[in-house]
């Protein structure tokens, strides 16, 4: 899902392109499902033949200043995105994946025409997840507006102090949620609030409550330390630190993910899949000691390390070899108390000949009935692995 450096850079583009340019030839589909409180056709009156002052954006929306109202309000969801012909390196992963520079992006919502110019600008989301809505409000009103009224501070235009993530973590909550939590701070996600949990050594179920002063001040430098550094190099993945748990957590899927200096990485099973490094983020820590709120935090933290080398592991670019498939006869096996025992494995290979007969090609004895099914409750629940007790009769 783009979060915040990624509306950021986004909001950078539409600046660019749209800002001071008349808008024609505006086409939507007509989607229920994300145009949110309006209609395609209400969103083409408002948009044809008008022109774009600006545009914001807070956390994870972001909106287009017209020169009179309504304005529009988007969401990205999860993979909506907008697409600048004219600037093929303008996608969500920007470097990372040139495929997708394919002109005309899958699963369009809209796209807008500029007047005297042959660029497009296309909102794609193939999941339908996007949200947009018209707020018929002056352009300063538009944050004091539902749901942006509901939303906690921007990083990018609010400093984040350590009182205020005092009077935030104050609840039973693992503290990747609570950095997730919009009402707390706008624009965190999935992998924002792992990169500040990691960078600060914190565990992402560690509950909010139990932070101490010296935590707290953790949090607070690694968020102003991930959300500055990436929004230097305009959230272009490829350019992250070597250090960051960004740059090798790609799919909870992948086993064997491991960070720089080698340690593995874990995710958590409690709440919503979080990366995290146990070598690193142990749950169980918890700093003891009699003057603690008074001690100054601790130093060796990888945002105060000087900038490493940056190298990137990738996935093997050839498509990994399926295993080959096994074929087991069970024909004849005879399942005792003890277990069962294979007595054939046939490995799929390339073969001279045809395959050896086995002693299930032989003799395969019928499917047992049920009615003909062993009555001893003992001899059944020795096979179902339970213990072997028999049951008293009443």
């Amino acid at each position: 899902m783009p979060e915040l450096v990624q509306v950021a850079r986004l909001v950078g583009r539409l600046k660019k392109y749209l800002a001071g340019k008349t808008l024609k030839n505006v086409a939507a589909m007509d989607d229920p499902a994300v145009f949110r409180d309006t209609t395609a056709h209400e969103f083409l009156r408002a948009m044809e033949g008008r022109t774009v002052r600006d545009a914001k954006s807070l956390g994870k929306y972001f909106w287009l200043e017209m020169d009179k109202p309504p304005h529009p309000v988007m969401h990205l969801g999860i993979a909506g995105w907008i697409f600048f012909k004219n600037d093929p390196y303008s996608h969500y992963q920007a470097r990372e994946k040139p495929e997708f520079t394919v002109w005309p992006p899958r699963g369009e919502i809209f796209h807008l025409n500029i007047h005297g110019s042959q660029d497009e600008v296309k909102f794609a989301d193939p999941r339908r997840l996007g949200r947009l809505r018209l707020m018929d409000c002056s352009a300063k009103d538009i944050p004091k507006q539902v749901p942006l009224s509901r939303l906690g501070p921007d990083p990018l235009q609010t400093e984040i102090t350590t009182e205020f993530l005092r009077r935030k973590f104050t609840k039973h909550i693992p503290a990747q949620s609570l950095l997730s939590d919009q009402e707390n701070i706008a624009g965190f996600g999935s992998w924002m609030s792992e990169e500040i949990l990691y960078q600060a050594r914190i565990h992402p179920e560690f509950q909010g409550r139990k932070f101490n002063d010296a935590q707290f001040e953790r949090v607070r430098r690694s968020i102003e330390y991930v959300v500055k550094t990436a929004h230097e190099v305009d959230s272009d993945f490829s350019l992250f630190p070597s250090h960051w748990l960004k740059s090798f957590r790609f799919d909870l899927r992948l086993k064997g993910q491991r960070v720089e200096n080698g340690e593995p990485v874990a995710y958590t099973k409690h709440i919503i899949k979080s990366a995290y490094v146990p070598s690193a983020q142990i749950k169980s820590r918890i700093e003891k000691g009699a003057n603690l709120k008074k001690t100054t935090p601790t130093t060796e933290l990888l945002f105060e390390m000087q900038e490493p080398p940056r190298t990137r592991y990738r996935l093997p670019v050839e498509p990994l070899k399926p295993k080959p498939m096994v074929f087991r006869d069970d024909g004849d096996d005879m399942i005792l108390g003890e277990g069962v025992g294979l007595d054939y494995q046939d490995v799929l290979a390339p073969l001279r000949g045809e395959r050896p007969l086995t002693a299930g090609d032989v003799h395969r004895p019928p499917p047992t009935k049920r009615r003909e099914m062993v009555s001893n409750l003992v001899t059944q629940r020795n096979v179902r692995g339970h213990w072997d007790t028999k049951r008293e009769r009443r």
